[in-house]
């Protein structure tokens, strides 16, 4: 065995032995060292299925048997319960050969288990946030006792917290208990996708003065075969025509991928269902076993675990079509492909779900299924349907993922909303506590850094104005009415919230049910069903939204996650697909034509020299930047009463303006202050979107969503591009030729 292997205890190395392992993988072997020494907090990166887990539990095992003491020693968060359980069972099985006990702890765990912990503490814990909120607010005593010999924390699945509400939750958790033992506790991080790795440092321990030691596979990376398949669909069908669409790509999925093992990806639950059902109809129809299922969040828990249990087995060929719901590292055995409908929500996403496929030394297969509007010159086509917008996104994903880029960590927020369950937490935890303590422990030293004096004051302000806290007699403060009820419900211990179903009525007509995760006003529009609608009223009261029919173009609402944040890099990726003769050798002939298709008409607008065209019923603004300066285009052109502004696809639609007046607003735009991210906010309406923001001012909400959605420079920088180029817009007024809209 390799060198470092000595090193692990000599029980570890029997249990290998009778494993049948005769060598280690180049991450365990690379981690045992920096993880005996136990100084400094260590981020694992490497493939899936690569062994990350065993290069942090073999060594730290052997930690806590080289120095045996009372009291739980490894703290395993997951984000997922099924992943916990998932790993218990490996996990578990080198806990029964050393005999370090191994307890899972969520929700679905019986009390029993919960009861032997309690009455004897040691060894191995795998919990999940919730779990590890309601232990410190509800067992005090028991942590401070039960964690005071605590070795390690191992965060897996490390990438799926960073920038989210439990990801905020749990560096909070972590640092708590480590001021509650008064000592820095090493933290272990894996993941199998992480970009610019440097800088998740800050992500893993905030405000550190320490070192952070990152280990990297040196192992080659495993080939990757992919194709995308291009497919000629009908614009704006009806539910049955779209139906009909989604028919036809069922067909090509049935034909490839019966009698194998795959996971095919949608971008959310209606698509998940609308393919899942056409492959049953299509294996009852030839009269063969269905092995197609969908797998998503609205499923029951015995539902998505049959289906789980079915992968994980092997014995019959399946197909899971799924949303993010299987993207994490649930143990599922080999699977055959990987199929992508539509283009991927982010390129960290696809490299995440490629690596689902391959195990065992074998490739991994990547199949992205793109729809594309049939023939879009004889249908007036929208500008991202001409451009083939969807085709381009997928071919710069692929092309980002080949270079191995992936999206940088999001930068830190106010997460003002976590901060407030935090702060309710600690009040719970301790009975009372001074507001400078609590600014200390969150903000000064924890993960709130953003978070000022004077903000953390105005936050307290609003928490008491709800009866949340209530400050006593000698300034301390405790919970209040409404806290005390808040924190009675289990519900509290979890930070994210649960999206409520909104339903679209159009004039009395339910349409369907979505969870809005966006804002959303009167006037504005969107895409559902196949067609347009315009929003006319909305009652966050009855979760319902009133439309009426709309024939101007639209994007469809995000409804899966908080996915669909294009960044920046992949824009400009397609920018450069668009403006290069590079033929991409893994388009199948209908994606071929369709990407051929999207070049003739980028270059036919001479939109390589213009960030901006004319049609009859409106201009289309082409910045090739991420959402995020997008969204901030859109915000600053309805500040200077330009109210129906729209992101659609990879551009901005203004409808029914003239070029002149275009122009007017946007050297009005130049020729005042850029406006503060804060004041942008001041004109979206419905600010409250994480599961706390109802208790907050309107004055903190719109610091935190301007500073999370808005990058003014960005936008600037485009006015001014806009201006540069405006001495010869494609205008088909003047006679050139190009598509009515």
């Amino acid at each position: 065995m390799d060198t470092n292997v000595n090193y692990l205890h000599p029980v570890i190395l029997k249990w290998l032995n009778r494993q049948g392992w005769t060598h280690l993988h180049d991450i365990q072997e690379k981690a045992i060292l920096p993880i005996l020494r136990a100084q400094d907090d260590i981020i694992i990166s490497a493939a899936t299925a690569s062994g990350k887990t065993e290069a942090a539990f073999l060594p730290a095992c052997t930690a806590i048997l080289s120095k045996k003491l009372p009291g739980v020693r490894i703290i395993y968060i997951s984000p997922l319960k099924a992943l916990i359980n998932d790993q218990y069972k490996r996990i578990n099985a080198l806990g029964e050969a050393t005999g370090i006990p191994v307890t899972p702890w969520h929700g679905d765990i019986s009390s029993s288990h919960k009861k032997n912990l309690f009455q004897l503490p040691e060894g191995i814990i795998l919990i999940t946030p919730e779990s590890l909120e309601s232990l410190l607010i509800n067992h005090q005593k028991w942590c401070k006792e039960a964690l005071k010999n605590l070795s390690y924390f191992i965060i897996d699945e490390f990438h799926a917290f960073i920038g989210t509400e439990r990801g905020y939750q749990l560096l909070s958790q972590l640092h708590r208990i480590e001021f509650l033992q008064k000592k820095q506790i090493p933290r272990i991080a894996l993941s199998a996708t992480l970009s610019n790795i440097q800088s998740v440092k800050q992500w893993l321990r905030p405000n550190a003065a320490g070192k952070t030691e990152i280990i990297e596979s040196s192992a080659g990376s495993k080939g990757i075969k992919l194709q995308i398949r291009g497919y000629d669909i009908q614009k704006s069908p009806s539910h049955e025509e779209e139906s009909r669409n989604y028919d036809y790509l069922a067909r090509d999925i049935f034909r490839l991928l019966r009698g194998s093992t795959n996971l095919v990806f949608a971008n959310s639950r209606n698509k998940t269902e609308l393919i899942a059902g056409s492959l049953t109809r299509l294996c009852q129809d030839n009269f063969v076993p269905v092995e197609f299922f969908p797998h998503h969040s609205s499923l029951s828990k015995d539902l998505r675990e049959r289906l789980e249990n079915r992968l994980k087995e092997g014995r019959l060929p399946t197909t899971a079509i799924c949303t993010q719901t299987l993207e994490l590292g649930i143990d599922i055995g080999d699977i055959a492909s990987i199929g992508q409908i539509n283009s991927p929500q982010s390129v960290a996403s696809l490299r995440q779900r490629i690596g689902r496929s391959g195990r065992r030394d074998k490739d991994a297969v990547l199949r992205i299924f793109i729809p594309e509007v049939g023939d879009p010159d004889n249908d007036k086509p929208a500008l991202h349907e001409l451009l083939r917008d969807e085709t381009f996104a997928s071919a710069a994903m692929i092309e980002l993922v080949l270079s191995r880029w992936f999206e940088p960590p999001t930068r830190r927020e106010y997460a003002l909303s976590t901060l407030t369950q935090q702060v309710l937490a600690i009040t719970a935890q301790y009975g009372s506590v001074q507001a400078k303590s609590l600014y200390r422990l969150l903000c000064k030293t924890g993960p709130f850094s953003l978070v000022d004096p004077g903000t953390f004051a105005e936050l307290l302000r609003s928490l008491g104005s709800h009866e949340l806290l209530t400050q006593m007699g000698d300034g301390c403060l405790t919970l209040g009415i409404g806290g005390e009820k808040l924190l009675s419900n289990y519900n509290f211990y979890s930070a994210f919230k649960v999206q409520e179903e909104y339903t679209i009525d159009n004039d009395g007509q339910k349409i369907g049910t979505i969870p809005l995760n966006q804002p959303l006003e009167v006037g504005d529009t969107f895409l559902f069903a196949g067609k347009g609608w315009e929003v006319i009223f909305l009652s966050d009261e009855k979760h319902e939204i009133y439309v009426k029919s709309c024939k101007e173009d639209a994007e469809p609402l995000i409804i899966d996650g908080n996915g669909g944040r294009i960044h920046d890099g992949v824009r400009e990726k397609m920018l450069e697909l668009y403006t290069s003769q590079k033929p991409l050798p893994y388009l199948n002939r209908a994606a071929s034509k369709h990407f051929e298709e999207g070049r003739e008409h980028f270059q036919a607008l001479n939109l390589f020299e213009n960030r901006f065209i004319v049609g009859i019923n409106g201009i289309y603004l082409l910045p090739w930047k991420g959402d995020r300066i997008m969204q901030t285009i859109v915000q600053i052109l309805k500040k200077h009463d330009i109210p129906h502004a729209k992101k659609i696809g990879s551009a901005i639609f203004i409808p029914r303006i003239t070029s002149l007046k275009f122009k007017d607003t946007v050297q009005a735009i130049l020729n005042t202050a850029p406006p503060h991210e804060t004041e942008l906010a001041k004109t979206v309406g419905n600010l409250e979107f994480e599961k706390y923001d109802r208790f907050l001012s309107r004055e903190l909400l719109q610091k935190a969503y301007g500073f999370r959605n808005f990058d003014v420079p960005g936008a600037m920088e485009f006015f001014k591009t806009v201006i540069r180029e405006s001495h010869s817009p494609f205008d088909p007024a003047n006679g050139a030729s190009y598509p009515v809209y």
